[in-house]
C-alpha cells in the first residue's frame, strides 16, 4: 500500500514537472480579438486546411497577428530604432507580427482536457504579451543580424517546437498534445528583392519571382532572399479586390536549413517549416505545405523544392475561424461563383 501511494505520488509530481516545463500558448476561440495592455492589438484566425492525400492528415493553423500601433516612414534605420524602443518598452510596435503555431502528427491528434490544471494554475501559460515579446526579439536579430551591426550571432527560434496549442471553448482548455511547429513572421511594407537575405519577412507588394522558374536555372545562389512570393490569387466581385498571396521559402543562413548538395552546394531547403504557404494580409496563414517538415519522418521523401518544384499546395483550406472557406469570403463581398472559378 505504501509502494502504491508512493508510486501514485511520485507520478503526479512527474506529471506536474512536465506540465511545468513545457509552454503552453491559449488560443481562444471564444473571443478571437485581445488587447494586450491597452496599447497593442491581437487578432486571432484558425485556419482548417485538408490533405488531398491519405499520406498527410488534416491540420490546422493557428495565427497570432500582432498589429502596430505606430506609423513610420519605413526606412530601415527607423524600424530598427523601434524595434530598439520596443524591448525596453513593449509599447510601441514598428511592424505587424504574425506568430502561427500548427500541431503536426503522422497518425493521430490527441486532445485533452486540461481545465482543471488550468485552473489550479500547473502549467506554464505563456501570455499574449509574452508570446509578442519573444516572437519580436527573434524577429528583430533575425532581421539585422545579416548586416553585422551585432558582435555576436544571435541564436534564433523563428521555428520551434517548445510551444503547445491549449483550445479554450466555452471556459474549458483543450491541450492538442502533439508536437508542435510555432513560426514568427513580420509584415513588412514596400518591396522585398530575393538577394535580400531575410527569413522573417512576408511582403505582399513585392514582385512575383515564380518557384517554378528560379529552380530550373542554375543562379540559385543568386536569389538565397528567405521568403519569396511566388504569384498573387485575387478575389473579385463588383469591384472589390482580395488579394490572397502565394509564398515558397528559399533561405540559407538560419539554423533549420541545409544544402541538399545538388547544385554544387547552392541549393538550400528548409528542413522543417511550412515550405509553400498563402497568405492573407488580415488573417494570416490560411494555407501551406507542411511538406519539410515530414520529410524526418519519411526515409523515400525528397526536400520541397525537388518534388515539387511549382508552388502546388498539397493542402486545401476547408474552414477559417469555424465558417467554411467560400462562405467566410462571401461575407466579404465575394460570391461563390467567382470563388470557384479562381480556385
Amino acid at each position: 500500500m505504501i509502494l502504491f501511494i508512493f508510486l501514485a505520488v511520485s507520478a503526479f509530481q512527474l506529471i506536474a514537472t512536465c506540465f511545468a516545463q513545457i509552454k503552453y500558448v491559449v488560443f481562444n476561440q471564444d473571443k478571437l480579438t485581445d488587447s494586450l495592455n491597452g496599447h497593442l492589438f491581437c487578432k486571432r484566425t484558425y485556419a482548417e486546411i485538408g490533405s488531398d492525400s491519405t499520406n498527410f492528415p488534416d491540420l490546422t493553423i493557428y495565427n497570432f497577428l500582432f498589429k502596430k500601433n505606430i506609423i513610420t516612414d519605413g526606412s530601415n534605420q527607423k524600424v530598427f530604432q523601434n524595434f530598439i524602443s520596443f524591448e525596453r518598452e513593449g509599447k510601441n510596435l514598428p511592424v505587424d507580427i504574425l506568430v502561427t503555431i500548427t500541431p503536426l502528427t503522422r497518425a493521430k491528434f490527441e486532445l485533452k482536457n486540461i481545465s482543471k490544471a488550468v485552473a489550479n494554475n500547473e502549467i506554464n501559460i505563456i501570455t499574449l504579451d509574452s508570446l509578442l515579446r519573444t516572437t519580436a526579439k527573434d524577429i528583430f536579430y533575425a532581421t539585422y543580424a545579416p548586416l553585422g551591426i551585432f558582435s555576436e550571432t544571435p541564436s534564433l527560434n523563428l521555428k520551434r517546437t517548445d510551444y503547445k496549442i491549449v483550445i479554450k471553448q466555452k471556459n474549458e482548455y483543450f491541450l492538442v498534445d502533439n508536437e508542435t511547429l510555432t513560426e514568427s513572421y513580420f509584415i513588412g511594407n514596400g518591396y522585398m528583392e530575393p538577394y535580400r537575405t531575410n527569413a522573417a519577412g512576408i511582403y505582399p507588394q513585392s514582385k512575383n519571382f515564380s518557384k517554378q522558374n528560379y529552380l530550373s536555372t542554375e543562379k540559385l545562389n543568386t536569389i538565397k532572399g528567405g521568403i519569396i512570393k511566388d504569384t498573387t490569387i485575387n478575389l473579385n466581385n463588383q469591384g472589390r479586390t482580395i488579394a490572397i498571396d502565394r509564398f515558397w521559402i528559399n533561405e540559407p543562413y538560419i539554423p533549420f536549413t541545409k544544402s541538399a548538395g545538388l547544385n554544387k552546394g547552392n541549393d538550400w531547403y528548409a528542413v522543417e517549416g511550412i515550405g509553400d504557404f498563402e497568405f492573407h494580409w488580415d488573417n494570416g496563414i490560411l494555407n501551406g505545405n507542411f511538406l519539410d517538415y515530414f520529410k524526418k519522418a519519411k526515409l523515400n521523401y525528397m526536400p520541397d523544392k525537388q518534388l515539387n518544384t511549382k508552388l502546388n499546395l498539397w493542402y486545401k483550406t476547408k474552414k477559417i475561424n469555424g465558417i467554411p472557406f467560400e462562405a467566410f469570403f462571401e461575407d466579404k463581398g465575394l460570391n461563390n461563383t467567382n470563388l470557384k472559378s479562381i480556385l
